[in-house]
């Protein structure tokens, strides 16, 4: 079972119905890889263990919403298990003893595991009567939508290139300030510097295709970096609305919160359990509320407020970078933050500065 066969083809494409009153936690992009240090869920394994634990105490339903295992970053599946062998044997007793709802995402290139060995119910999406929708999300991200078969070998390159240089290069930037990645985005501040004016004497000439996927690209990767990872808001936005009064949760951004969009709209997603990062979320038959196991904090809607409120749609990467760049492969929000590595386990680190202004903590 490696990374290289692509099976999203026999992934099922069913919803699971649950009952609305039906209680369950969700938890998405857990990515258990192999143990290296290039394993973005970072030896969590005990406070994941004891998260399964109280689900089965509480008998509540467990749904994973997607990408449990980085199969681009440990490359076989046999590398996971020997890494995180205790997590396969508790999530493998609980399906058998009251059952595991899996819902398929892109980094989950080996379904047969899920269904066959593991016994999880796959689905595309699950729905809890008429007011809570589940799904991974990548469905609404815009490099992957359409193009698994080459967004999966993006990712398996993008890791191999993480563990040949022993080093993180992700977004955002002050949260995995490197020295890769800094050399990573000063060159791609420089190469607009020459594409952007090449695509513009395309457009004059009456050639605009170019010039349009290059900007797609820049907005896509300007959104990731500043607060719209993986540019999946306005689309999981339109879903909402188009589905009318409700819920819709999803993961693939690693993003936590709940937000309103409109009178009896919300969209939430669970987060995530890379990095410094342990997100879960519980829906009680009533509304979903997603909590960090490591700080206790609940996450609201402090992290979309600049996405609903469009603070992000005029911004461009080039007046971006321009304001980031500081001279020698340095950026402000790095400097800033320059002591606190992601890649660092989380018993290491400080804990999390709350973004939220003075005036409105509790």
């Amino acid at each position: 079972m490696n990374a290289f066969p692509w099976a999203h083809r026999a992934a099922p494409d069913r919803i699971v119905h649950l009952p609305e009153d039906c209680p369950l936690y969700v938890v998405s992009d857990v990515h258990l890889g192999d143990g290296s240090r290039s394993d973005a869920f970072v030896a969590k394994d005990r406070e994941f263990l004891a998260f399964l634990e109280e689900v089965r105490r509480e008998g509540i339903h467990l749904v994973i919403a997607g990408d449990i295992v980085d199969f681009p970053q440990a490359i076989t599946f046999t590398r996971v298990l020997k890494a995180h062998g205790p997590v396969f044997h508790a999530l493998s007793q609980m399906a058998q003893e009251a059952g595991v709802t899996y819902i398929w995402g892109n980094h989950d290139i080996d379904i047969s595991l899920y269904r066959d060995l593991l016994r999880w119910d796959v689905c595309s999406a699950v729905e809890v009567g008429d007011r809570l929708r589940v799904e991974h999300g990548h469905r609404y991200d815009p490099h992957i939508a359409g193009n698994e078969w080459q967004a999966a070998w993006t990712t398996l390159l993008h890791h191999l290139l993480e563990r040949v240089l022993g080093t993180w290069i992700r977004t955002p930037l002050a949260e995995f300030y490197t020295l890769a990645n800094r050399w990573l985005w000063w060159a791609a501040g420089r190469w607009t510097q020459v594409v952007g004016p090449v695509h513009h004497g395309l457009e004059t000439l009456g050639l605009p295709g170019p010039g349009e996927r290059y900007r797609a690209f820049l907005r896509y990767w300007l959104r990731t970096q500043v607060g719209d990872p993986m540019c999946i808001f306005s689309g999981v936005r339109e879903q909402a609305l188009a589905h009318g009064p409700g819920i819709l949760l999803t993961g693939h951004s690693h993003l936590p919160g709940v937000v309103e969009i409109a009178p009896g709209v919300q969209v939430a997603n669970s987060g995530s359990w890379t990095f410094r990062s342990a997100t879960v979320a519980r829906w009680d038959g009533r509304g979903v509320e997603v909590r960090d196991r490591l700080t206790g904090r609940v996450w609201d809607d402090i992290l979309y407020r600049p996405l609903v409120e469009g603070r992000l749609d005029d911004l461009t990467f080039e007046r971006w970078w321009t304001e980031e760049y500081m001279g020698w492969i340095r950026f402000r929000s790095g400097e800033a933050r320059r002591r606190r590595l992601a890649w660092e386990p989380p018993w290491l680190l400080p804990p999390p500065t709350d973004p939220t202004p003075p005036e409105e903590r509790p």
